[in-house]
């Protein structure tokens, strides 16, 4: 019993007809006909009735290539599972990272995954939350890096590492550490609405009346952007660590740790529950983990702050 005859079986059952299945197959009517009844003889029973037109599957011949169909669906599975494995993988993984997050841990990893993998296609898109998740739950992404926890149907998470939280501040505070509760609502600028790192500072500021005691409003998915603003008007924006990694000395100055417990978010993969290219994303997980900071893969003591994400 042979893999091709279970496919050359299976593909005339699909068509009823010798000659419409050797052509899928692109092979001759003939050597259709020699493979299947090399198979029932071997397995003593005829899957087929060839007295009819189209000829019919006997009834242990349904019983038999349903089987059949499970043994040829796992050989397929393998097969995907080998290419993996391949060094020389010339697939295409698509990655979606929220934009607090992308412009800071790409330049980290991305060079030293190209280098070992030159013939794997990374493909990046910089997506809100909620479409990286809709996106990897429907396929269109094959994983996605994203804050957790997150509750999702259909979704499955994959911490990578903790982020901490910090204050960026201008001025004459010479101080290392910043007290939450001494933030002045007007000097505090923050992203827009609809972003999960904006929801994890809400956990911990009272963001209430800042829009309205502010005179300027800056409508900001860029945390850069913050930084920049900050810098030249004053004020107070909360920053994830990685952020500092890009700061001018200078900047650096201006990074106050929060008082109190450290407060983090939690960075993740995110998959679908029944997902592909699983040693291709572990690789990526990989990468991540031996290009940033060793200290920020253990949680420790901190509080990991919800990121709100509320999705069906």
């Amino acid at each position: 019993m042979t893999i091709n005859q279970l496919l050359y079986s299976l593909e005339l059952s699909k068509h009823g007809k010798f000659k419409r299945a050797a052509e899928k197959l692109k092979i001759t009517q003939p050597a259709l006909s020699l493979q299947v009844q090399k198979l029932e003889e071997e397995i003593g029973f005829k899957l087929f009735n060839r007295g009819t037109s189209p000829i019919q599957i006997t009834q242990d011949g349904k019983l038999f290539l349903a089987k059949a169909q499970e043994i040829i669906s796992g050989v397929k599975q393998l097969q995907h599972f080998a290419a993996d494995l391949k060094a020389d993988y010339p697939g295409k993984l698509t990655i979606g990272i929220i934009p607090t997050l992308a412009p800071f841990l790409v330049p980290l990893f991305i060079r030293s995954i190209e280098k070992d993998y030159p013939n794997l296609q990374i493909v990046i898109y910089e997506q809100i939350t909620e479409k990286v998740v809709n996106n990897v739950r429907s396929g269109d992404l094959d994983v996605g890096i994203i804050s957790t926890p997150i509750d999702v149907y259909g979704i499955q998470s994959i911490p990578l590492f903790y982020e901490r939280f910090y204050v960026y501040t201008t001025g004459a505070n010479t101080s290392t550490e910043f007290r939450i509760e001494d933030i002045r609502s007007e000097r505090l600028w923050i992203l827009d609405e609809g972003n999960c790192f904006r929801d994890q500072i809400n956990n911990f500021c009272d963001l209430k009346s800042i829009r309205e005691a502010k005179n300027l409003i800056y409508h900001s998915y860029s945390i850069d952007a913050l930084i920049r603003i900050v810098d030249i008007k004053g004020g107070v924006t909360i920053l994830p660590e990685l952020t500092s990694l890009a700061l001018s000395a200078d900047q650096e100055d201006n990074l106050k740790t929060i008082a109190g417990k450290p407060k983090v978010r939690e960075v993740s993969l995110v998959v679908a529950n029944q997902y592909h290219k699983k040693h291709y994303i572990d690789v990526l997980g990989t990468y991540v983990k031996k290009n940033i900071p060793h200290h920020m893969l253990e949680s420790n003591d901190y509080e990991i702050v919800d990121p709100n994400i509320q999705m069906k």
